[in-house]
């Protein structure tokens, strides 16, 4: 399980099936762990954001010819964060870099 700004993300199905039914929170999508990043996805497990190797938080828009456009924009999921240092600090731990 990964926690970002609050909101969970699953690693696997039946993590995602638990949150459901018990308490600590209902899961708003999935979590890759990639070799030097994580892919998060949404309930429907379409890319919305990655935590790159640097530990940076980056939104994830599908173009039209099926690329992605990565950028610093909010993802609506996981919200704003209070401060920077904040969203910072919960990437890179996660990353444990």
């Amino acid at each position: 399980m990964i926690t970002l700004n609050g909101k969970q993300f699953a690693e696997t199905t039946s993590e995602f099936t638990d949150s459901l039914f018990k308490q600590g929170g209902t899961c708003v999508g999935y979590a890759k762990r990639n070799k030097r990043s994580i892919t998060l996805l949404n309930m429907q497990r379409i890319k919305i954001g990655v935590i790159n190797r640097h530990g940076v938080l980056c939104c994830a828009t599908k173009l039209a010819d099926g690329r992605y456009w990565y950028s610093y924009a909010t993802i609506p999921e996981i919200g704003e964060y209070v401060s920077y240092s904040k969203g910072v600090n919960e990437c890179r731990t996660l990353l444990r870099l």
